[in-house]
């Protein structure tokens, strides 16, 4: 009788704190806490992501929407437009105009976050279905350093969703195999750019793992431009230079052969492949501001 006294009491404790959590007058973000009202930016982002691409972008805060490591600062609204005008010019319209017009509709994140304050990263995925972007307070889009900066982060994401959906060639892993530091390594001192470099690597941080690597090589290429990763080829040596080639090789046949996109080659009638297409665009987004 006292084991079943006790679980009665437990019981009413556990819906007492229940019916409190759930307190219809709290704060329950997307559960009738919120009682925003529809700006012109939420038509902005509704008319250019999500009817187009069904691509939400969430930017009013939302403490369940980020892992709380450190204290975060909501974005400033007036930035919002800014990054995002950025990444529909930077990453969208590019695989839209090389890839075709469907590939984003069907292939994409479903939903970005913005964070005003900074992180240890720009940006961060969870699967492949939703990015964080981080630093959208500081975010200025006249600086070209910091476009850049900002769509290798996008194009990374992708680059991440693309081969979750089609997976880059066993052979890619084979090339650096025993120079990855593990995910937890790669920011360690002892990892310098130059030794990154030598071993084969685009960054410090694709030396974390197979998949971070692929998502670097790709968004370096796209991002930095082709006249970037030539250079870094020479800076390599003669052993992180042949590795640096070989994976360069496995993007462009991958790209071309799963998604039918070329990154160096001119398309006929003019058209250039989609690295230039992605640098054109940067540029005339620098022109524009």
């Amino acid at each position: 009788m006292k084991r079943i006294g006790l679980l009665v009491a437990l019981l009413v404790t556990m819906a007492a704190c229940r019916e409190d959590e759930l307190n219809p007058n709290s704060l329950l973000v997307g559960m009738g806490g919120d009682t925003w009202e529809r700006t012109a930016l939420d038509d902005w982002l509704y008319q250019e992501f999500v009817e187009p691409y069904n691509i939400d972008v969430k930017y009013k805060w939302d403490p369940y929407e980020v892992i709380l490591r450190t204290d975060y600062i909501p974005v400033e609204e007036v930035k919002v437009k800014e990054l995002m005008t950025a990444v529909k010019k930077v990453w969208i319209e590019p695989y839209e105009k090389r890839g075709g017009a469907e590939i984003i509709k069907k292939i994409s994140p479903k939903r970005y976050v913005l964070v005003g304050s900074i992180e240890e990263a720009t940006g961060r995925a969870e699967g492949t279905n939703k990015i964080t972007l981080f630093n959208v307070n500081g975010f200025d889009v006249k600086n070209s350093d910091q476009i850049r900066e900002r769509m290798k982060t996008v194009h990374h994401e992708y680059g991440h969703t693309l081969s979750a959906n089609v997976l880059y060639p066993d052979e890619w892993k084979t090339i650096c195999s025993e120079s990855y530091t593990g995910i937890g390594q790669w920011s360690a001192s002892a990892n310098t750019d130059e030794l990154a470099r030598a071993a084969g690597f685009v960054s410090r941080y694709a030396r974390a793992n197979p998949e971070e690597d692929w998502a670097e090589t790709l968004s370096t290429i796209l991002v930095n431009g082709r006249g970037w990763f030539d250079a870094r080829v020479a800076l390599a040596g003669t052993d992180g230079g042949e590795k640096l080639r070989k994976k360069e090789a496995i993007v462009l046949s991958y790209m071309k052969a799963n998604w039918g996109i070329d990154l160096y080659e001119t398309y006929s009638g003019g058209k250039n492949g989609l690295m230039d297409t992605v640098q054109e665009a940067i540029e005339q987004l620098m022109e524009e501001n």
